[in-house]
């Protein structure tokens, strides 16, 4: 939460000094801001290597995966505010911020391949997903998983709340079988590993 505080109030400044408070130092403020703001993303994405989450059973991320859907608001917005909209010259700073999100997982892809973080845990009952916002759910409420083989990601369902998606293809093959084992067993429903769900018999990680 206190990432997500600090980025908002660095984007209220950036749009205070950038488009209300015109004044000589506009530039260095806005530059400043927008820096703040990409530090703070990357620093966000960094923080879950200094998590500490109690299990009895994790797994560690092989690779960053990173998000097409960042990447694709990044690139509208840019593309609007450069050609479509009438304030590009007060607005075009905008388009830095934007990128900051997917920049910082662009250098997190690179940190995930060397230090391989722990990212699904496991602790009695509950599944805890080491996100940007920590994700936990209560595995006893599972009711559904399925498999999206074009995503290659893992949807879980549940009574309670809403679905939760893994990537297969950032986790060992063998570690994800474990998994599905442990979620089937912890659902109170009549749970079972989707038929279209084929995993490679030799993982690549």
């Amino acid at each position: 939460m206190k990432y997500f505080i600090a980025i908002v109030i660095s984007l209220i400044g950036l749009f205070i000094f950038g488009t209300i408070l015109k004044t000589e130092y506009s530039l260095v403020l806005e530059i400043t801001f927008t820096i703040l703001t990409f530090i703070i993303a990357f620093f966000w994405e960094y923080s879950l290597f200094n998590k500490t989450i109690d299990s009895d059973f994790k797994i560690k991320s092989q690779r960053k995966t990173i998000s097409l859907f960042d990447v694709g608001m990044a690139t509208f917005w840019t593309l609007y505010i450069l050609l479509l909209s009438d304030n590009r010259e007060t607005l075009s700073y905008l388009t830095f911020v934007f990128w900051a999100i997917p920049f910082s997982e662009f250098i997190m892809w690179f940190i995930y391949k060397k230090k391989k973080p722990y990212t699904i845990f496991i602790n009695e009952n509950e599944l805890i997903l080491n996100r940007r916002w920590i994700l936990k759910r209560n595995l006893t409420e599972l009711t559904q998983i399925q498999y999206d083989r074009f995503s290659k990601n893992l949807k879980l369902d549940f009574k309670t709340k809403r679905e939760v998606s893994l990537k297969v293809s950032e986790y060992k093959t063998d570690e994800i079988q474990k998994l599905l084992e442990i979620l089937i067993e912890k659902s109170e429903n009549n749970v079972f590993v989707p038929n279209n769900y084929e995993p490679k018999i030799k993982n690549s990680c």
